[in-house]
């Protein structure tokens, strides 16, 4: 007597919804999520104030709320044979599941409008977020142990690293916020345009490739090109900041350092955070 078999699952799944779901629950979570955290981090290093903690906390509950509401349904509905790209979402079984899945997306449309809400918040509200000390996270990394944001040469002297998380053990020693016993001349390139020209080319020959617009993608190849031919033609490309400005930009910093409170951890969202964490404890010294 003949048996039948039923194909593997990953046949049945694999032109469903669920592959939807399956690529979104890696792409949100496992990188998103990981840039945004990225943006929501360093941006008082690059900026030198914080990013609103209010609307921080609002986008990251939409993003995650908005995130399970809408694909998860998905995988339920792949699992029940609803392909992709299909006129199948009429199907009255999929209804409930795809109601909940469309809530989810304009939450997740939420979650993006008050990234750009906190943002605008944030700069018009910089004077009471700014962290000029540097340190607003009482990080370990070395980026952290200079002014916010950073000066042109980052560091006045090279660091001396002997071990892992340096600026942690120079905190932690009482190192931290210490002037060099000298300054040298800080030899830096020059501001140029050939960067921005470059990237903005670029981006336009590869748009150009992948439209197949021939005379975009020549164009955008050749601007690039030139950009980079005429970048060579220059010789005067560095400066030298005088050890002395070096110094007087060092001291001036360090004297906000020494007259700024350092705050503990429960303190970092309010507008006493300068960017001075409270020092870690003695049992970590040596």
């Amino acid at each position: 007597m003949a048996t039948s078999r039923l194909p593997p699952l990953d046949l049945v799944v694999h032109n469903s919804v669920f592959l939807v779901a399956h690529f979104h629950n890696v792409l949100i979570p496992g990188l998103l999520s990981g840039m945004i955290a990225g943006y929501q981090y360093w941006f008082p290093k690059a900026f030198g104030f914080r990013l609103s903690e209010g609307w921080g906390k609002v986008s990251f509950g939409c993003w995650v709320v908005g995130f399970y509401l809408a694909f998860m349904p998905l995988y339920v509905l792949g699992l029940g044979d609803m392909a992709r790209r299909t006129q199948s979402i009429l199907d009255a079984d999929f209804q409930p599941w795809l109601t909940v899945a469309v809530v989810g997306a304009f939450i997740l449309l939420a979650a993006l409008v008050t990234l750009f809400v906190q943002l605008f918040v944030s700069v018009r509200d910089r004077e009471q977020n700014r962290v000029p000390v540097g340190d607003p996270w009482d990080a370990r990394g070395l980026e952290w142990s200079i002014p916010a944001p950073p000066p042109e040469y980052n560091f006045a002297t090279i660091p001396t690293v002997d071990r892992l998380d340096a600026f942690y053990w120079f905190k932690a020693r009482g190192e931290a916020y210490k002037p060099a016993a000298t300054y040298t001349d800080i030899v830096v390139p020059k501001n140029s345009w050939v960067g921005p020209i470059v990237g903005g080319a670029g981006a336009v020959c590869a748009f150009g490739l992948v439209w197949h617009i021939g005379w975009m993608s020549l164009l955008g190849f050749a601007a690039a090109w030139l950009a980079v031919i005429a970048r060579s033609f220059v010789r005067d490309t560095h400066r030298t900041i005088p050890a002395a400005e070096v110094k007087a930009r060092e001291a001036s910093w360090l004297a906000l350092a020494a007259r700024t409170r350092p705050i503990p951890r429960r303190l970092e969202e309010s507008p006493a955070n300068l960017g001075l964490a409270e020092p870690f404890p003695a049992e970590v010294a040596a």
